[in-house]
């Protein structure tokens, strides 16, 4: 194969359709021993061979004829279809005359038999000749033919009329627009003669002189031609006419006198008329320019004369000024170079519509002073013939404005967006915290009522058992009490929420009490439901209320075994977690250092809707009567109690995560010892007297009620006002029960004043719930809670009477 058609060296890539080994490797051994450089594709079915063709690549196919799945006339076909251009030869043992006649009339280059395979590398390379010899003349016949609309289109757009002589015979040839020009119609023939009776008169035998010139052989004369004459149209119209032609030569001799024509009648009027014009004009025409001079010299914009190309024919002094360069250095040079790298693609882009005669407006790019620091130019540009004028103008000051102006209106943005966050924010955090307030309202009044309940069927109890009563009404009774420590619990997970419940924060180690509750945990959950706990080592204290850290685990736990069906797993979590950005719900913790403890399920997750009221109390997805809505708003409640907050993390689908975040200790965790109740001394209930100080009658008589069935005298007071006129008296007093959420003096008022009136006095608080602020010093040995708990009234009450006097029963309390 000849190196022009491969180039030396290069293999030729063979795509070889053939389903027979034997026959593949005999076809490449002839291919080799003729010294012919190829590479092999071989391919045995329909869908190798459309696969290959698709990949394209391959220069020659060879192909069988007989085929597992196809025959070669479809492969011919498919190949035509989809790489026209790549020869195909088949190469067979089973076909005849006719069928090589066929396969050529469809597109087939050649066929080979393969009992005579010697010729199959003349058959390829003169193959690959055919093809390469079909590029090269389709590729000049596309140049040929783009050229000729080139020019068509160059002439159509300059209004330019084309003519064709031979001056052998005369012949002449002209296009509608020189038949235009000589006032014929497009239909009408012409000759030479033609075209000499449509000249002026006084212009024909120039014309005549210089067409015979140009058609004489003369080695010193390049054979053009060029003109100006008048056409006399029939109508009497007269033109000026500019003409250029080139003469062809063959042997001396001119074959062909070609050229265009042009109508140049406004050029010569303008010409005539500026002919015509007197001294005045010449003079303002000098004055005018004069004035275009200073403006060139004195503006302190940028005036260029460029080429299209880029280079600087001309500038105004205003370059040295703004950018620091010489005119006389910049002359010549391209401007390109002085353009910002990352401005010259959409200069380019301007460039390039100015070559195709658009006018450009306010266009910016940077320029380079000469001590290397940018300047923003805005540009107009106008062009004319190849060079183009452009005015610039500088912007630097401006866009360094809009910078500053961007950057203040995205602080200003950010800011809004954050007062937007902190006010939706606030909001919620004011409305949670008027739920708080009315639900430790209304614990209070609930627990006032649960006290009275809770303190009579204590007295029914007593009453029916000293008779010996059992049966269906002791069985009431018994329901009656729980049904009321229900509602005793139901206060304590609303004073939870309102943050109004008496914590007893210290040290805690939460890996121990989530290992310690592991059994609790599986029991409460069930077998069907799988448990894991995932406890970070090297786990900081937790400052929390070791009891109230159990029950928040042990809602949790509940709430997600509620929110999975049947089966699903639970995760517990421990981890220390550093949080550094402001929270953007009022549930979430503040910055700072917390042990984190999150409980996961495998449940259906939470809706936006849900997850919006999660932390609102008595906000429950359950049926009726299955959930009370409060916890959640308890395990809220208690970590923002804590110094901590909580957040979810859910999806739907795929579960829910609840994380509480509890502030860390100071110091190392300490074993939960339990408490011991302090021993009292012995005290004689019938010498002793107690005033009670509570504003609730009912409760001031369940009150006392119980303590005198303790064997106490009992004065009552219904407000601080009252107790403190009992206390002027002589009256002996040896204790004071005092409420604390009374009307006008509260409890811890009137304390502070029975204190005053009588030291020494011991005092006891019992509340509906405890202020925090105002009982933040007070034991929780001094405080009773309501409604009352087992012995908890007769035994605080035995253990203040019976404590040493010195020292005081008060605690100092905060004013």
């Amino acid at each position: 194969m000849p190196d022009a058609v491969r180039g030396p060296g290069r293999e030729i890539c063979i795509l070889l359709l053939e389903d027979s080994e034997i026959d593949a490797e005999l076809l490449a051994a002839h291919l080799t021993k003729a010294e012919l450089p190829f590479s092999l594709k071989r391919v045995v079915n329909r869908r190798e061979f459309v696969t290959a063709l698709d990949n394209g690549g391959c220069e020659v196919i060879l192909a069988d004829y007989s085929l597992p799945d196809f025959d070669g006339l479809s492969a011919l076909n498919i190949a035509r279809a989809l790489q026209p251009d790549v020869p195909f030869i088949f190469v067979s043992g089973v076909v005849g005359e006719e069928f090589a006649t066929n396969a050529l009339k469809r597109g087939a280059t050649d066929y080979v038999m393969k009992r005579n395979l010697t010729r199959l590398a003349t058959a390829v390379e003169r193959a690959l000749e055919q093809a390469r010899e079909r590029r090269e003349r389709r590729d000049a016949e596309l140049a040929l033919s783009r050229s000729e609309m080139r020019a068509r289109l160059a002439i159509e757009g300059a209004e330019l009329g084309l003519w064709d002589l031979d001056p052998r015979t005369g012949a002449l040839e002209w296009d509608e627009r020189c038949k235009a020009l000589f006032g014929l119609p497009p239909m009408a023939e012409v000759t030479l003669d033609t075209f000499y009776r449509g000249l002026h008169p006084d212009d024909r035998d120039r014309l005549a002189a210089g067409i015979a010139r140009a058609t004489t052989w003369d080695p010193e004369s390049s054979g053009a031609f060029a003109d100006e004459f008048r056409s006399v149209a029939p109508n009497g119209v007269e033109r000026w006419i500019a003409t250029r032609g080139q003469a062809q030569f063959e042997s001396r001799l001119c074959t062909r006198l070609v050229g265009i024509v042009r109508d140049i009648t406004e050029e010569r009027q303008a010409q005539e008329a500026l002919r015509r014009l007197t001294g005045d004009l010449e003079q303002q025409v000098a004055e005018r320019t004069a004035e275009r001079d200073r403006i060139w010299q004195l503006s302190r914009d940028l005036f260029a004369v460029a080429r299209i190309d880029g280079r600087l024919v001309r500038v105004n002094p205003a370059w040295e000024a703004m950018l620091g360069y010489p005119p006389e250095t910049l002359v010549g040079s391209n401007i390109n170079l002085l353009i910002h790298p990352d401005d010259g693609v959409e200069t380019a882009v301007v460039v390039a519509k100015l070559a195709a005669g658009e006018v450009v407006d306010r266009f910016e790019n940077r320029l380079r002073q000469s001590d290397g620091e940018w300047r923003w130019v805005s540009w107009t540009a106008v062009p004319e013939g190849e060079v183009f004028y452009a005015v610039g103008r500088d912007v630097t000051a401006e866009k360094a404005a809009a910078v500053a102006l961007a950057e203040r209106n995205r602080e200003l943005a950010a800011q809004i967006e954050e007062r937007e966050r902190v006010e939706a924010t606030l909001r919620q955090m004011q409305r949670l915290e008027a739920v708080g307030q009315l639900t430790s309202g209304v614990a209070h009044d609930f627990n006032n009522l649960l006290t009275v309940i809770l303190g009579n069927i204590g007295f029914v109890e007593k009453a029916l058992a000293k008779q010996g009563v059992n049966g269906p009404i002791a069985d009431r009774v018994s329901h009656m009490r729980t049904a009321a420590e229900r509602g005793a619990k139901l206060t304590a997970q609303m004073l939870a929420f309102s943050r109004r419940q008496k914590l007893e924060p210290k040290p805690v180690d939460l890996n121990e009490t989530v290992a310690g509750m592991r059994d609790l945990l599986q029991s409460t959950m069930g077998g069907s439901v799988r448990l894991e706990s995932v406890l970070k080592q090297g786990l900081w204290p937790a400052l929390v209320d070791p009891t109230q850290i159990e029950l928040i685990i042990l809602n949790l736990a509940i709430n997600a075994r509620d929110a999975m069906e049947v089966g699903g797993g639970l995760t517990v979590e421990t981890a220390n977690v550093s949080l550094t950005e402001q929270p953007t719900r009022p549930e979430e913790p503040p910055p700072g250092e917390y042990v984190m403890l999150s409980v996961s399920d495998t449940g259906p997750g939470m809706t936006p809707e849900v997850l919006a009221k999660a932390f609102e109390p008595f906000f429950t997805t359950k049926e009726v009567g299955k959930g009370s809505g409060l916890g959640l708003a308890q395990v809220y409640g208690f970590a923002k109690q804590s110094g901590g907050g909580v957040r979810i993390e859910t999806k739907l689908g795929e579960g829910t995560t609840v994380k509480v975040f509890l502030p860390r200790a100071a110091g190392a965790a300490r074993p939960d010892v339990e408490a011991r109740p302090q021993a009292a001394q012995s005290v004689n209930a019938a010498t002793r007297t107690v005033l009670v100080m509570d504003d609730d009658s009912a409760v001031r008589e369940i009150t006392a009620a119980m303590l005198q069935e303790l064997g106490y005298s009992v004065l009552e007071a219904g407000s601080g006002g009252a107790a403190l006129d009992i206390l002027r008296t002589p009256q002996r007093i040896d204790i004071l029960l005092a409420d604390y959420a009374m009307p006008g003096m509260n409890g811890v008022e009137a304390a502070r004043a029975a204190v005053e009136m009588r030291p020494g006095l011991p005092v006891l608080f019992i509340t509906g719930y405890a202020d925090l602020k105002a009982l933040r010093d007070v034991g929780e040995d001094r405080i009773i809670q309501k409604p009352f708990r087992d012995d908890e009234l007769a035994r605080k009450v035995a253990l203040a009477l019976g404590q040493p006097t010195e020292g005081g029963k008060v605690v100092p309390l905060r004013r």
